[in-house]
Parts: structure tokens; C-alpha cells; sequence
């Protein structure tokens, strides 16, 4: 079969973009929910609106991002890559995926006073950074694996099958470093 029939037999980028979106995130929630003895549809659904609605767009893009940098004329090496993708997964961003956990898990009234909001986001990037240096070592073997090993166009599929295991540990460790 001549090469250019195999674009129609193979998903898209975008394609394989928005189902590891849709459905990679909320499934790694639910795993780490299971393993609590939980299960929260406020909570699958606003993972799957997240995965769907942002992961699936910033994540693929800031790769892209990092394929492209050029330093003195040479692209970065796949430390410069590793480490990249760790500035990405920082405590904040791990924060604000806690932080939409808590959305997803709480009664938030309109009405709260700045001091509970800030204790909430205070809380949140709490877990964020403790969650980061408790799976460092996971982090950096996993995204040195993802930036060396796969192309760029399949780099999101391969974090977000790691943001779903991280998932799993985010759910335990929401609880644990609360």
C-alpha cells in the first residue's frame, strides 16, 4: 500500500491528543479513588473536563515548545528536554491539579471570605510541593524516558500515561500530606 493511504488508517495527533484527554485523566483519578474506597462523579467529571478541556492543549504544546528551543543553534539534549518537562510538572502545577480535585470534592459557596480561599490554595500547593518531591525520583526516570525515547508527536501520550499513574498517587497523597 503506497505511504500516503497510512494518514487515513492512523489517528491524528489531535485525534490521539483528545481521547488521552478525555479519558487517560479521569481514569487514573478513578484508579487512585478506588484504591480509597471512593468514588466521586462530581470529581471523574471535572477530571475529564480538565484533561479535556486544558491537559490536552498546554501539555502537547509546551513539548512542542521544548522540541523547538534552540541554544547557540543546537536543539535542547534530551537533559535540557527531561528538565524542561520537570519545570512543566512543577509543585504548582501539581497544586492546581489538587486544587481542582477540591472543586470537584467541596461545597464551595460564593459567599467564602478571602482567608478560607487563601487557605484553600495554600493547602493545595502544599500537597502540590510535597506530592513533587515525594515522586521525584518517579518524575525525572519517567519524563528522561518520555523526552529521549519517544517523538515529539507522542510525548503527551506518554506523559499523561505517567500523569495517570502520578494521578493515582495525587489522590492518596491529597489525603495524606493534607
Amino acid at each position: 500500500m503506497p505511504s500516503g493511504h497510512n494518514r487515513f488508517l492512523l489517528p491524528s495527533e489531535k485525534t490521539i491528543n483528545s481521547l488521552i484527554g478525555w479519558l487517560l485523566y479521569p481514569f487514573g483519578d478513578l484508579i487512585g479513588q478506588l484504591l480509597l474506597g471512593k468514588f466521586e462523579p462530581s470529581r471523574i467529571l471535572t477530571m475529564t473536563l480538565v484533561g479535556g478541556l486544558l491537559y490536552r492543549f498546554e501539555i502537547p504544546a509546551w513539548f512542542k515548545m521544548l522540541d523547538s528551543i534552540s541554544i547557540r543553534g543546537k536543539k535542547l539534549n534530551w537533559i535540557g528536554r527531561t528538565i524542561g518537562a520537570m519545570l512543566y510538572f512543577n509543585p504548582l502545577w501539581i497544586g492546581r491539579h489538587v486544587f481542582f480535585i477540591y472543586l470537584a470534592t467541596h461545597q464551595f459557596q460564593v459567599g467564602n471570605d478571602m482567608h478560607s480561599i487563601l487557605s484553600v490554595i495554600s493547602d493545595c500547593l502544599l500537597v502540590g510541593f510535597k506530592s513533587f518531591l515525594a515522586n521525584l525520583p518517579i518524575s525525572i526516570f519517567g519524563n528522561l524516558i518520555i523526552q529521549t525515547k519517544l517523538p515529539v508527536k507522542y510525548r503527551f501520550a506518554g506523559s499523561a500515561t505517567l500523569s495517570a499513574i502520578f494521578a493515582i498517587s495525587y489522590a492518596i497523597e491529597y489525603l495524606l500530606f493534607r
